[in-house]
């Protein structure tokens, strides 16, 4: 008879936890979904902060290939390498106005290969692909950054680059669609060889020592205008070797 009982009783608690009665699944569902709105902030944030770093790496290696560019002219005085300011004032064949045409000579003098331009890419900016045995590389739509005209005559802590969503003498708004990564934040890179990753409140004008100075200025009261970049509309052809 005990045995009857025990197995009786085994068999409703086997039963019972089985499943789950309709306020336990409701219970359970609001307390994930109260976690989740306490956790998507924080992922979000360390998204963005990925993104950022991430951005902040490949304006690195950009730097160091126009770098390599800038001192082999100083040693070989070839007109067509230098600084990007430098390109520009060149006349003929030498000179650049255009990020395309920045990107097209870095390639043509071996300091990237066609398939390293995708590292002028940015989040929410498509990179730059191969297809076939040319390709057209666009400044506006391959390009996250924009490309100082710096020279050799500026100093270290003038810029060389900085994510397209900045202007140098304007806050980024806050709600800021610009792209890449609106008001979530942008990335200097100078020509001493020193980048940031920066928040958006951090490109008022009252911030400026921390972001660097225009080419050709020394103070942080400049504003910036088209002739402070290389234009950022414009393609050039690609030769896949």
């Amino acid at each position: 008879m005990t045995q009857a009982i025990n197995r009786k009783f085994a068999g409703r608690s086997v039963g019972r936890a089985a499943g789950f009665t309709l306020i336990e699944l409701l219970t359970v569902i609001a307390i994930i979904a109260t976690l989740a709105a306490f956790a998507l902030p924080a992922l979000q944030s360390a998204l963005v902060r990925g993104q950022l770093a991430q951005a902040l790496s490949n304006a690195r290696q950009v730097y160091t290939a126009g770098f390599a560019m800038a001192l082999d002219f100083d040693s070989t005085s070839d007109e067509n390498l230098g600084w990007p300011g430098d390109l520009a004032t060149r006349t003929g064949t030498a000179a650049i106005t255009t990020v395309a045409d920045y990107a097209k000579r870095l390639v043509e003098y071996d300091y990237l290969k066609p398939g390293d331009l995708k590292v002028f890419a940015t989040t929410d900016i498509a990179p730059f692909t191969i297809n076939g045995t040319t390709s057209d590389f666009n400044g506006s739509s391959h390009s996250g950054f924009k490309v100082y005209r710096t020279t050799s005559a500026d100093s270290s802590t003038a810029l060389f680059l900085a994510t397209r969503n900045f202007a140098y003498g304007t806050e980024i708004a806050k709600g800021s669609t610009t792209k890449p990564f609106g008001d979530r934040g942008f990335i200097v890179f100078r020509k001493g060889g020193d980048g940031s990753v920066l928040k958006r409140q951090q490109s008022a004008v009252n911030s400026l020592k921390i972001v660097g100075t225009l080419p050709g200025t020394s103070n942080f009261s400049a504003t910036e205008n088209s002739n402070s970049t290389l234009t950022q509309n414009g393609s050039a052809t690609i030769s896949i070797n």
